[in-house]
């Protein structure tokens, strides 16, 4: 398992014409584990995209520090 780079949630941004782009990533059983990649067109975007992400590891998945 492995991160996935902010590059590919750019490249999903520009092919499909998205100003912000949230990747959630989760592989299940043995080695498992979750994966969260934000991106923002704009440094406005990105920081709004952050927040989301923020939200929903922290609030939804109960995810720690």
């Amino acid at each position: 398992m492995q991160a996935i780079p902010i590059v590919r949630a750019r490249d999903i941004a520009e092919r499909y014409g998205y100003d912000q782009v949230i990747i959630y990533a989760r592989k299940v059983g043995e080695g498992g584990g979750e994966h969260m990649t934000t991106y923002g067109r704009t440094k406005q975007h990105c920081d709004i995209a952050a927040k989301i992400g923020d939200f929903l590891k922290y609030k939804i998945m109960g995810w720690t520090q």
